[in-house]
């Protein structure tokens, strides 16, 4: 095998939690925007079921039209080739690594898979001249399970679309494309941006509970559906407890403003919020001083609450948002201004209307 070659380590079901992957950002997921652009044949089951954010579900004994109802994409049979799906990833980056999951297909999974991916980010992926990139060979897929990939040679490329190899045809459950996104950042320097966004290269990399919902979810664009898609702890039976989400900012910056958004949390919001930053070169920053730029807060139901944030001459990393004394929210906003040269500080009072910053 060339240096070149696109190789990978499979990751053990019970290992994925502690691997690399666990960390890293589902660059194709449809609650961050990634979309089904082509598919040869969704004959069983619509291919936009595979990009879902939510676990497969099974349930025997439901039948459409065309056959067993599955929770994943599905093409028909004897296919002489192969059939294939593209995803236009919901933000551009580094991919690292897969999840090609065959949960619930018990002996009409893809028996095996292969990923292309491409840089386009205007135009028609399926132009001629675009140029496609094979970033996972091709893979043995056992039947109902998650199948975890990750790529020891990243080619450190930027793609901003992936094509899904379905060999030679059959059920994928859902696909997950681990990886890191890449932002693009306005032209001028001192225009406030939400650094904690994901699109904008934000990342939950400590998360004290997730027992509901993802600390990740935090960062997703948009408001939600639901709680299913917002970050929540199990109840806290212990006197004085707290549960917190730590987030590596896409650049570093001076902050301004923050939203906590509690919607669809009616009954399980957090009694209190607290809101503190840092600056490390650290991923996760150890045994570094937190200053308070939110101090301890109430919030309420299903509602958005924005703070001015204090020490805004001060250039941070990270942020740390802690709950009190458990419960769950939406969404996490934070905005402000990178430490990049030419940005200045707004001279006036921020804002946040229809979620974007504008100084009065």
């Amino acid at each position: 095998m060339s240096a070149s070659a696109p190789q990978y380590q499979r990751i053990a079901n019970d290992q994925f939690t502690t691997s690399p992957l666990a960390t890293l950002v589902d660059l194709a997921n449809a609650a961050a925007g990634g979309e089904i652009v082509a598919v040869t044949d969704e004959f069983f089951a619509e291919c936009k079921n595979m990009i879902q954010p939510e676990p497969a579900l099974s349930c025997p004994g439901r039948f459409t039209d065309q056959g067993a109802w599955m929770d994943g994409w599905e093409s028909k049979r004897h296919n002489p080739t192969f059939d294939w799906a593209i995803v236009k990833l919901g933000f551009a980056g580094n991919i690292l690594g897969f999840d090609i999951d065959t949960s619930h297909f018990t002996g009409n999974q893809a028996p095996a898979a292969s990923v292309e991916a491409a840089y386009c980010p205007e135009g028609d992926v399926q132009a001629k001249g675009i140029e496609w990139t094979q970033v996972l060979p091709k893979v043995d897929l056992p039947p109902t399970c998650h199948n975890y990939f990750m790529l020891t040679n990243p080619d450190g490329k930027v793609y901003t679309h992936v094509r899904l190899n379905n060999i030679p045809d059959g059920g994928i459950a859902r696909f997950r494309v681990y990886g890191t996104v890449q932002p693009i950042w306005p032209k001028d320097p001192s225009e406030i941006v939400d650094l904690a966004f994901l699109g904008n290269g934000g990342h939950s990399v400590v998360v004290s509970d997730q027992h509901y919902g993802s600390g990740g979810n935090l960062l997703l664009p948009g408001r939600g559906n639901n709680m299913g898609d917002g970050w929540e702890t199990k109840r806290s039976r212990t006197p004085n407890h707290n549960d917190f989400v730590i987030v590596r900012l896409g650049d570093k910056g001076h902050l301004l403003k923050t939203e906590i958004d509690t919607s669809h949390f009616k009954g399980n919001y957090p009694a209190s919020i607290l809101l503190e930053a840092t600056n490390s070169d650290q991923e996760i920053p150890v045994n570094n001083e937190w200053v308070t730029v939110v101090s301890q807060r109430k919030v309420g139901p299903h509602e958005q609450f924005y703070f001015d944030l204090e020490h805004s001459d001060k250039v941070f990393t990270h942020v740390k948002v802690t709950i009190f004394p458990d419960g769950g929210f939406k969404r996490l906003r934070v905005f402000g201004v990178r430490d990049v040269e030419g940005a200045q500080l707004p001279k006036g009072k921020v804002e946040i209307k229809n979620g974007k910053a504008v100084v009065v």
